[in-house]
């Protein structure tokens, strides 16, 4: 009776130790800081823009990696350099960190009547010469802003000055041309940022 006892204890123990490291698959993973993730992929629909070395750039140059896509105008006063500044401070952390993971950034201008191909590539420059820029007319963007969801609004200043008012948001896109997750709000962390693409790309099964 007592050796059952003691055969008993020990498997008891056993069991108590073994829990914690055989994790049930479903169990959650440590929360993202900043980022939102989508239950499902959502595909972009098809677009026409023009990229800094004048070539198209359509859905289908959104395919084969992971990108980091951001919608501003480079006469931005804060908003734009700001997070174009975090982007580049975020993707040096990734390729420190996980060299085979680095996302593209790409700049969609939303001011197609000051930004040209040209300006946009001498802004992006400022912050990593790596940065993809494109811009198209108005009815041009529209697919890619309803798509997202993107807030444009042109405020009149003094005379031709005017203001581009939109939000901050970097969008997610997988390697299928599908959003996947968004960073939301006008101020970003780049240290939030790559903790959460990692984890991000942590669940992905797409190549990078």
């Amino acid at each position: 009776m007592l050796r059952v006892l003691v055969v008993a204890l020990v498997l008891l123990v056993a069991v108590m130790f073994m829990v914690p490291r055989n994790r049930a698959p479903g169990a959650p993973r440590a929360a993202l800081q900043a980022a939102t993730v989508l239950p499902q992929p959502r595909p972009l629909p098809d677009f026409a823009l023009i990229d800094t070395s004048g070539q198209e750039f359509t859905r289908a140059r959104l395919r084969g990696r992971h990108r980091l896509l951001f919608f501003g105008f480079t006469h931005c006063p804060d908003i734009c350099p700001l997070t174009l500044q975090v982007l580049a401070t975020a993707v040096d952390e990734i390729a420190a960190k996980a060299p085979d993971l680095v996302p593209e950034v790409v700049f969609v201008s939303v001011d197609p009547n000051r930004d040209t191909p040209e300006r946009i590539r001498d802004y992006l420059r400022n912050f990593d010469a790596q940065f993809v820029g494109a811009v198209g007319s108005d009815a041009a963007l529209e697919p890619l802003i309803q798509a997202l969801g993107v807030t444009v609004h042109r405020v009149e200043t003094d005379g031709e000055h005017y203001n581009m008012v939109h939000n901050g948001t970097v969008f997610v896109i997988d390697p299928n041309a599908a959003l996947v997750a968004i960073f939301g709000g006008t101020s970003h962390d780049a240290g939030a940022i790559v903790s959460d693409y990692l984890r991000i790309r942590g669940r992905s099964t797409a190549a990078p």
